[in-house]
């Protein structure tokens, strides 16, 4: 009986560890595996493509090196595995954590390098900008302690093509400058080195494009153009060389080259690494061309493929911002309203989610529409859509206004334009009481500290002054004309105030007014001057100071008084 027993626990024990075996054959495999040695793994790694057998073979790279202790192998299984988990974010985050744990602050550099930028790519492309910029800021300060210069620069770049996104064009061309002087050293020291150079000169060009100034951006364009031709970042040079004959408003040509970038970049096996928002760059120029040769649907059917390829990344929001705008202004022009609301309303969405994540600085990512003026207009298209019926009233309401403000405007303008005449009028009747007679002197009792033989001395000055036209001097100051007539620059203003009822700025002004105004009653070739030549030979050295001062004296301005003397 006890036999019996026995036998049937043996039995018992064989079939369930087979059933174990049966239920959890990635065990076996992974036992299997770590037979192999880390080299044999990794190139297993590569050559599988299916995802759930490339993850077991993550899974017994790690164990293998947990058996082993070996920090560098569990940092490298760790971040293997991070990747097999490529729609779940925040285990890829655990994962590529845990990888980093191991290395920082040891001597695999590039390990935790490739590990930070992981992180914050990952991050980027879910259009967390701010948490991606941490994590590139974290990288360059660890690469720098490190002294790891090739990770420096990827990590400056990465965060010069988000100051770029948030609108900082000038900081993002500083640190690119920056980049492209380390990647310009590295040319010839390995294999496919003017990849890295070419890239960082194409994002130096589109900084630069982007900030509308298109000069500095060709001079960029043009080192990097004949470099590129033999390499597999050629399409990228390839749209940039038509967005440069776009401008030169070569629509044609820059259409082909356009649509030949987009092919090679589309065939580019590095199309990820230099990014999808060259060829959103290539699709709006391509629509932008088309427009201008007056081939509208093409030109939509381009926009259009930008509004499929954001739904690709919400890294791509920022990029895309203006071929909404295209949209919505195309299906404005045939007044369809279905559609022109539809793409208001999913400029809208962008832009909230833009706002929500940088409020600090949306206005510099959504300067080029303002927000308010496009929810306005949604109202508007809103209230279309339900009052079809009262398009006509509209109509005529909003020409009754039109008109009442038309009217108002042109009332103002002719009770301006009969000011002006009447003002001028006045003027040519005005005779010159200024003419080489000397003005006599009459001392009264109004309150003075000043000696009356200084005031006499000051006053006989001032004649002599007005007589030989001593303001007409550029740049005079109460300093400069107290010191031709022997006094002080307290006692000339004191008795200027008193005598001429005026503070020194107005008394010179008015006589330099006065002045010209006389002289272009009578010379004929003074009225051809410019107002700045005008201003120069009265002794103003702006010409707006001496419009303003023209009119504060006269009540008209020197172009309408000289327009009326010709007249």
């Amino acid at each position: 009986m006890k036999i019996q027993k026995l036998f049937f626990c043996i039995i018992l024990i064989f079939f369930l560890k087979n059933i174990l075996l049966a239920q959890n054959p990635e065990s076996k495999t992974i036992d299997s595996l770590i037979q192999l040695d880390f080299e044999e793994l990794y190139e297993k790694q590569f050559s599988e493509k299916d995802l759930h057998k490339n993850r077991i073979i993550a899974e017994a790279y790690l164990r293998k090196a947990k058996d082993l202790d070996s920090i560098s192998e569990m940092a490298r299984g760790y971040f293997w595995i991070s990747f097999m988990f490529s729609n779940e974010y925040e285990k890829q985050i655990i994962y590529i954590d845990s990888a980093i744990a191991k290395v920082k602050n040891t001597k695999h550099v590039l390990q935790t390098g490739a590990m930070y930028n992981s992180k914050g790519g990952i991050t980027q492309l879910r259009g967390d900008y701010n948490r991606a910029l941490q994590y590139y800021l974290e990288g360059l300060k660890n690469s720098e302690k490190m002294n790891a210069w090739y990770y420096i620069s990827i990590f400056r770049s990465k965060i010069a093509a988000l100051k770029r996104k948030l609108g900082k064009y000038d900081e993002a061309k500083a640190i690119y400058k920056k980049c492209l002087k380390y990647e310009k050293e590295q040319i010839g020291k390995k294999v496919n080195d003017s990849l890295r150079y070419l890239m960082t000169l194409q994002e130096l060009v589109s900084t630069y494009r982007l900030n509308k100034e298109i000069d500095s951006a060709y001079y960029f364009h043009n080192f990097g153009i004949k470099m590129s031709q033999n390499t597999d970042i050629k399409g990228v040079y390839t749209l940039n060389e038509g967005i440069f004959q776009y401008y030169n408003k070569d629509y044609d040509l820059a259409i082909l080259s356009l649509e030949n970038g987009v092919k090679q970049f589309l065939r580019s096996k590095y199309k990820i690494s230099y990014g999808y928002h060259n060829l959103i760059d290539g699709y709006f120029y391509l629509g932008k061309s088309h427009n201008l040769l007056n081939q509208r649907e093409t030109a939509l059917g381009y926009f259009k493929k930008i509004d499929s390829i954001v739904q690709l990344s919400n890294d791509l929001i920022s990029e895309s911002r203006p071929a909404y705008l295209e949209m919505i202004e195309y299906y404005k022009s045939i007044r369809d309203v279905d559609n022109q609301l539809h793409f208001i309303n999913k400029l809208l969405y962008n832009d909230s989610i833009l706002t929500s994540r940088y409020r600090s600085t949306s206005d510099k990512l959504i300067k080029e529409f303002d927000t308010p003026n496009l929810i306005s207009e949604k109202e508007n298209l809103i209230n279309r859509l339900k009052k079809r019926n009262d398009t006509s009233s509209y109509i005529i309401i909003g020409s009754i206004v039109i008109i009442i403000i038309v009217f108002f405007v042109f009332l103002r303008s002719h009770q301006r334009s009969r000011i002006y005449k009447r003002r001028f009028k006045e003027l040519i009747k005005e005779k010159n009481e200024k003419e080489n007679e000397k003005k006599e002197i009459i001392i009264d009792k109004r309150t003075t500290d000043i000696s009356k033989d200084v005031v006499n001395m000051i006053l006989e000055e001032l004649n002599k002054f007005e007589e030989n036209k001593g303001f007409l001097e550029i740049n005079l100051t109460t300093g400069k004309m107290a010191k031709k007539i022997n006094t002080n620059s307290k006692y000339l203003s004191q008795i200027i105030k008193l005598y001429r009822n005026k503070n020194f700025t107005s008394y010179i002004n008015d006589l330099r007014i006065d002045e010209i105004v006389e002289r272009l009653k009578l010379d004929k070739k003074l009225r051809k001057y410019t107002i700045k030549a005008l201003a120069y030979e009265s002794g103003f050295n702006s010409a707006e100071v001496f419009s303003k001062s023209f009119h504060k004296r006269t009540g008209i301005y020197p172009s309408y008084f000289i327009k009326q003397l010709n007249n």
